[in-house]
């Protein structure tokens, strides 16, 4: 593990800042709009439902009017999986501990393989127009690139820590 005041700072470790920033904001999101409506009545906001009705009006996105059952299977795994991981990952990240490349791994490809599952079944909808799809694209397709993005460094993270501990073994 490593210590706090042997790290570089999270402000110079600009990849990890960057994931810190969207574990930040993706908490909200998630029980704010994706889950709000897969959640407890009493833990329900009316804010949370008013921001996910404007979603729905604005983006008319089939997903969180009538959500298959596939789709409602990886808001569970937002719920259950992601939101833990993401209040883990913040001091996680700021403290640079030695395990955040383990679990960023698995959570960038999970991030990956549900938002471009959602991407591909999004653009087969006939009733939905290329500029509709489009404007889906712009929300979902930063969640594929960030995912394939972070699972690849930690793929290299992991890698140049397994492949170092073999040339000294």
């Amino acid at each position: 593990m490593t210590s706090p005041s042997a790290s570089a700072s999270i402000w110079s470790r600009k990849r990890d800042l960057l994931y810190l920033i969207f574990f930040i904001i993706h908490i909200p999101t998630i029980l704010l709009v994706d889950a709000v409506t897969f959640l407890p009545t009493f833990l329900q906001t009316n804010f949370g439902l008013q921001l996910r009705a404007h979603y729905i009006a604005t983006y008319q996105d089939k997903f969180a009017e009538a959500p298959p059952p596939w789709f409602a299977a990886f808001v569970a795994m937002e719920l259950f999986y992601q939101t833990p991981l993401c209040i883990w990952a913040i001091p996680a990240l700021i403290r640079d501990k030695a395990m955040v490349p383990v679990h960023l791994l698995v959570f960038g490809v999970q991030a990956f393989v549900t938002s471009l599952t959602c991407l591909v079944q999004m653009w087969s909808w006939e009733d939905r127009t290329v500029a509709q799809k489009q404007s889906l694209t712009m929300l979902y397709g930063p969640y594929v690139a960030l995912g394939a993005f972070m699972a690849l460094d930690m793929v290299f993270r992991l890698r140049g820590r397994l492949v170092g501990k073999r040339k000294l073994a």
